[in-house]
């Protein structure tokens, strides 16, 4: 299937496509050359190529395609973009994009590149922003062309127009190799460094090669190695005269420091001290390797109309279920978690249900979006989760759609969700309102009702259609947990899509093939016949899946892992890449991370260079409470933690003041037995201790001894026997 976003390429890196637009219905497609990315500063207008010709290409011996990879700043949220210290490109980006605008939608996308173009709408856009910012507005056309094509390369998503071009800043310095007239410092001193305080110069290759030297001698040598030592020691062999004199068989030593522009500053020292030894290698060499692992070191223990086929547009709805989950980590009580949310993914075409989400929170985009990750991925392993035996699973759809349409996010902007489905898999969500219409709707709200109805409503801690007055309230009654439950929703899901009558939407190929009218036999056929094998997700990177769909949080970096709504997570990625010694030396630090909310066990973080990083979460084992759990019970068994460790200070508090008030008592009755008897003057150890130690021993067995005697004298007489003698005493104490 050719797909937004697909890699063309060859072996030999000669031939570098990239599949930026697609045209179903014309069965076209727009090709960008990748090699000119880096060449130009302005991207072209791409090549339209038909369906055939592309896959003729494809065909070729020593072609192969894949995911095109587009820089990672188009994934990341402006938040995340301003933490990185770029809120400069947003600014860039949305003024370009404002620019735009007007001709940006898909419409004249199209018009632009399989049409007649866009030559008298860009005149008369630019005539209106000169009449509107005569100062500010672009006078050329080629500016609103160079924009347009870029906007269009890379996924027709605003943040396409970022510069990322900026990164490589400063990459093409010239290295100089000796000091002279043309190294002058870099920095905010002007051209020629007229504007700084500081005079001296910049620095050269040979200056890193004598502050290695330097290095390399005193981490070696047996004194203190510090930065103040590393710089006396350069500043003396590199940038000092040494003027030998001899006087009467005498020789003396003087050493006189160059002028200052010819030398570099402490601070150019500093910086390149720090280039070339990290903190951690450092501490490594100032205290040692043992007294660093010991104690610096990190430790780590739209409708149906349009859609051609099967996965061409998935379309997503939610309902609270009318039933109570049970808390299952306190059984003190029949406690609840509430009514959960349900969200179904469904194929527009077939009906199948693709996808599902079970959750707390919403309806909401945050909710859309685990059920979309779900409606991607195989669902084997889902089931699993939940007590359902892989023989039993009968779900085959785990496809990249086209299109996907949700209903409007409130966490995040439509700007951003479109930006990251489009860079990272090629999806085009056009619609982020509730445009749900038609059959496509109905059947998923059809479907919550026979959930609902013939399902749900028989199960304890259910809600009544009709409820008697004094009756107990059905949250009082919760039995299901939440496993139960989306194993429950499993089974009837599969059930529908194997069982529903469709036999209305076969179309002439479907009923040649004589295949069975249900939405899954609908599914698979036009899967094949009309979506060429559609888009398998197995052909992906899972972390790939993950990062498109899944909002954007963030996590902390610390010496001892990951921590994340306070659980903590690790990976050997960020072992290997230092993160670990950079915040136990640095301190801590943010990241962006995504997370399944009904799978607590894995979190997912997408690098700079373009990695998929999955964080598990340390010391898993079979008894720990927070693995393989929903993150909503998991956050109340948390609470309770809190809550649990609050009252264990409340109670040592008090335990301490009792035990203080018993330490006062002992050591008052020692004081009053020893209040007069005299202090010993001797010096040398006293005699006799053993003979003490032995008689005090005796005493001990005896005492032991007469308390046995005198349990087994009472446990040998009669009750009668006792109760005489009770009444003995009584007479004789009251006589």
């Amino acid at each position: 299937m050719i797909y937004q976003g697909m890699r063309i390429y060859s072996e030999d890196a000669v031939t570098n496509l990239l599949v930026c637009h697609t045209n179903l219905h014309l069965k076209k497609a727009a090709i960008a050359d990748v090699n000119q990315f880096h060449s130009r500063d302005n991207i072209s207008k791409p090549v339209v190529m038909r369906f055939d010709q592309i896959t003729q290409l494809i065909n070729k011996q020593g072609m192969k395609t894949q995911p095109y990879s587009y820089p990672a700043e188009m994934s990341f949220s402006d938040d995340e973009l301003t933490r990185q210290k770029r809120s400069k490109w947003l600014s860039k980006r949305d003024t370009k994009f404002n620019r735009i605008y007007p001709i940006s939608n898909e419409s004249y996308i199209n018009q632009y590149l399989y049409g007649d173009g866009l030559a008298e709408e860009v005149i008369e856009l630019m005539k209106e922003q000169l009449e509107a910012a005569p100062d500010s507005a672009w006078r050329s056309r080629g500016a609103y062309y160079n924009a347009l094509n870029r906007y269009i390369v890379f996924g027709s998503t605003p943040n396409a127009l970022l510069p990322f071009g900026l990164k490589q800043c400063g990459s093409n310095y010239l290295h100089i190799e000796e000091p002279g007239e043309d190294n002058v410092k870099r920095g905010r001193g002007g051209a020629d460094n007229r504007n700084s305080r500081s005079k001296s110069c910049g620095v050269t290759k040979k200056h890193k090669i004598q502050l290695q030297q330097v290095i390399s001698c005193l981490k070696s040598s047996d004194g203190k190695f510090t930065f103040s030592r590393v710089r006396d020691v350069f500043n003396l062999n590199f940038q000092s005269h040494i003027i030998e004199r001899e006087v009467d068989g005498i020789t003396s030593r003087t050493y006189k420091a160059f002028d200052e522009s010819q030398t570099i500053s402490d601070d150019q020292i500093r910086y390149h001290f720090n280039q070339i030894l990290s903190r951690a290698e450092f501490k490594k060499i100032k205290y040692g390797p043992l007294l660093y692992e010991k104690d610096h070191a990190d430790r780590q223990g739209e409708a149906h109309d349009g859609v051609i086929g099967a996965t061409h547009r998935y379309e997503i709805d939610a309902t609270i279920l009318d039933v109570y989950i049970r808390y299952e980590f306190d059984n003190s009580g029949r406690y609840t978690m509430g009514r959960p949310v349900l969200y179904l993914v469904i194929d527009v075409f077939s009906t199948m249900i693709v996808g599902m989400y079970l959750g707390f929170d919403g309806p909401n985009w945050q909710g859309a979006s685990q059920a979309m990750v779900n409606a991607c991925l195989d669902k084997v392993e889902f089931c699993g989760r939940f007590g359902i035996p892989p023989e039993a699973v009968n779900w085959p759809c785990a496809e990249i759609p086209v299109q996907v349409t949700v209903d409007n996010g409130n966490e995040h902007t439509n700007a951003v969700i479109s930006s990251v489905l489009r860079s990272e898999i090629g999806i085009r969500a056009y619609n982020f309102v509730a445009v749900f219409r038609g059959d496509a709707k109905g059947i998923v709200e059809r479907k919550f009702g026979v959930l609902n109805e013939q399902s749900i409503h028989f199960l304890a801690g259910s809600i009544p259609e009709k409820t008697e007055r004094g009756e107990q309230h059905p949250s009082n009654r919760a039995e299901e947990t939440y496993n139960s439950i989306a194993a429950r929703i499993c089974l009837e899901i599969m059930f529908h899509n194997n069982s529903a009558n469709r036999i209305h939407k076969l179309d002439k190929n479907a009923i040649r093939s004589d295949i069975d009218i249900t939405p899954q036999a609908l599914y698979v056929h036009s899967l094949h016949q009309e979506m060429n094998g559609g888009r398998p997700s197995k052909n992906e990177d899972p972390g790939r899946i993950y990062w498109a769909f899944l909002p954007e949080e963030t996590a902390t970096v610390r010496s001892n892992g990951i921590h994340f709504e306070g659980l903590v997570f690790h990976s050997d990625y960020a072992k290997r890449a230092g993160w670990y010694q950079r915040a136990r030396h640095n301190g801590a630090f943010k990241i962006p991370v995504k997370r399944p909310r009904d799978w607590s066990t894995h979190l997912w973080h997408k690098t700079p260079e373009n990695e998929y990083i999955c964080f598990s979460l340390k010391n898993t084992n079979s008894e720990n409470p927070f693995i393989d759990t929903h993150w909503e019970p998991l956050m109340h068994l948390l609470e309770q933690f809190k809550d649990k460790s609050h009252q264990n200070k409340l109670n040592r508090r008090k335990l301490m003041a009792t035990k203080q008030g018993l330490l006062d008592a002992i050591e008052a009755e020692n004081r009053a037995q020893i209040a007069g008897i005299p202090e010993s003057n001797r010096k040398s150890m006293q005699t006799g201790i053993k003979g003490k130690q032995a008689l005090y021993k005796a005493l001990l067995a005896l005492y032991q001894m007469i308390d046995f005697h005198q349990t087994v004298a009472d446990e040998s007489l009669p009750e009668t026997e006792h109760l005489s003698q009770q009444d003995d005493l009584d007479d004789e104490l009251y006589l």
